[in-house]
């Protein structure tokens, strides 16, 4: 595992350094997204700039007001960000509710936003994921031959520890499937998808993370179970059939209209 990275003299977290470049990245695909839409790109990279600082401040807040009795003690340590030191729901309420607030302000449409938000988000998905492999983070099962990974390491510049190139067996690199799914995602979406129609898109983007959830976290390990499936792999199955029924209920309402369209054309005509 890589727990950071060097740079010349400097040792640097790799979890917080990626952070920032999924931040970065996530907000460069998101703009692109928004010109499509007819959004400006400078407000998207101050909404989205906003929401991260927002969602960070009220993350590490919510976790010392968890463990006030360690902060009060050492005052300091509350500038000091480490993994493990952000609670993730109340920063995610925390960047919902200043970008709203942000937008409200400018007076912007969000739902336009919300669409580029998905496609962004999908972006900095992929490098928290390569963040998780490098880390740690995230742990397979068994089951995968070392040579079968050992393409990745090359790429790295680095080789296989003696006692891993030995094993019958390695886990499976779970955080890697997301990654490459998400990534295989956005540029699928952004390539060829039907940007006529965006909210659709965004929709059919979100189920196919679904069903890449469905798939990838099977391999995970220490999840908790419901029956003979992972809970996060029954979250994906539920989110992904109520996605398609959404969709399939949005297209036969859209075919109806266009019949109806049709039919009124032809009875003027």
């Amino acid at each position: 595992m890589y727990p950071s990275l060097p740079l010349g003299p400097l040792s640097l977290p790799t979890a917080q350094i990626l952070a920032i470049v999924a931040a970065w990245f996530g907000l460069s695909v998101m703009a692109r997204v928004g010109r499509r839409l007819q959004l400006d790109a400078d407000m998207v990279w101050n909404l989205g700039t906003i929401a991260f600082a927002a969602g960070v401040i009220v993350a590490r807040l919510s976790h010392a007001v968890q463990f006030w009795g360690v902060y009060r003690a050492e005052p300091l340590l509350l500038i000091s960000i480490r993994p493990g030191g952000l609670l993730l729901w109340p920063g995610v309420a925390g960047a919902l509710i200043a970008a709203y607030l942000y937008l409200i302000r400018v007076g912007t449409d969000p739902r336009p936003v919300g669409i580029a938000a998905v496609f962004g988000l999908l972006a900095g998905g992929v490098v928290l994921e390569i963040s998780n492999f490098l880390t740690g983070a995230v742990v397979g099962t068994m089951g995968v031959p070392p040579g079968v990974l050992s393409w990745f390491p090359f790429l790295m510049g680095v080789s296989l520890d003696a006692d891993l190139s030995q094993t019958s067996s390695i886990r499976h690199p779970v955080a890697l499937y997301r990654a490459i799914g998400m990534m295989l995602i956005v540029g699928g979406f952004l390539v060829w998808g039907n940007w006529g129609k965006p909210g659709r898109l965004a929709g059919q983007a979100v189920l196919a993370l679904a069903l890449l959830r469905l798939f990838a976290d099977g391999f995970a390990a220490d999840s908790r179970l419901i029956g003979s499936l992972r809970l996060t792999q029954l979250a994906a199955l539920t989110a992904a059939a109520g996605i398609a029924l959404m969709l399939a209920r949005t297209a036969d309402r859209e075919g109806q209209l266009l019949g109806e369209k049709k039919l009124e054309e032809g009875g003027s005509s």
